[in-house]
């Protein structure tokens, strides 16, 4: 189906005149680079299909860019079913313009867009896909020499943290340690702390902070703790943890890090 309008106007909006991303729609935006073949794959779709997802588009945007004029066509979700089609140079994006995935050429592609949309196309982090894309590029540069220019330009840039006291303090990693004091502390009840937790782990997944060693155990095993715990109460299920349980839990988790 092909789109006119707002929609297809979108093109001009996310990449510039020489079909890169174009820095004014790049404002407050982060960038991944990852591997991609010589079409679009199901991992690819899958990425592009979460990212469209957390920011509640139920569709997709995309246009082939080796054409004079490119013609945006709107695909449903899952994406999956149209990998096929999409071949580079193309562009996918989400119809808000919150986010999208430039395939430029065979080897590989780029994702950018905001929080949200970083947080569930590129799960693992934005710092963690741009170490695992240097590491592909080594294994390819002999064949592929443009990929070491894509990893050079975004490269990782963030330290790994084992210890709360190396975190930085304007960090969401920071944040989640404060949401964790507060809450053993009683400053905090188990909803809010729940929520806050969620949220400052997409910002630290989004913001490509690492976490590592000891503390990345802690952060995990609060996580596992809050899979378990229903934030709202008409959904808990046989099993789920209650407010007493989760704070008990945490305390404990917290405690034991700390040598108590």
């Amino acid at each position: 189906m092909t789109r006119s309008g707002h929609e297809a106007s979108g093109l001009s909006v996310v990449l510039n005149a020489d079909g890169a991303f174009d820095p004014s729609w790049l404002e407050g935006k982060s960038v991944a680079p990852l591997p991609a073949g010589s079409q679009l794959d199901a991992a690819m779709a899958r990425r592009m299909t979460a990212g469209c997802r957390a920011v509640g588009a139920s569709r997709c945007m995309w246009a082939a860019l080796d054409v004079d004029e490119p013609v945006a066509r709107s695909f449903d979700l899952p994406l999956e079913a149209a990998t096929s089609n999409v071949r580079p140079p193309s562009l996918l994006w989400t119809p808000g313009l919150e986010g999208a995935i430039l395939f430029p050429a065979s080897g590989y592609a780029l994702a950018a867009g905001t929080a949200p949309f970083m947080a569930s196309a590129v799960g693992e982090g934005i710092d963690e896909a741009r170490t695992r894309f240097a590491r592909y590029v080594r294994t390819r540069a002999d064949r592929d020499p443009v990929l070491n220019s894509v990893a050079a330009a975004h490269a990782s840039t963030q330290r790994a943290w084992s210890k709360p006291a190396d975190v930085e303090h304007d960090s969401a990693a920071a944040r989640q340690l404060e949401l964790l004091d507060q809450f053993i502390e009683g400053d905090l009840d188990a909803r809010s702390f729940a929520q806050g937790w969620w949220e400052a782990r997409r910002a630290s997944q989004a913001d490509g902070e690492r976490i590592r060693g000891p503390l990345e155990e802690v952060f995990d095993q609060v996580f596992m703790l809050l899979e378990d715990y229903a934030v709202e109460p008409d959904l808990a299920e046989p099993g789920d943890l209650s407010d007493t349980e989760l704070r008990a839990a945490v305390t404990e988790l917290w405690n034991r890090f700390n040598g108590r």
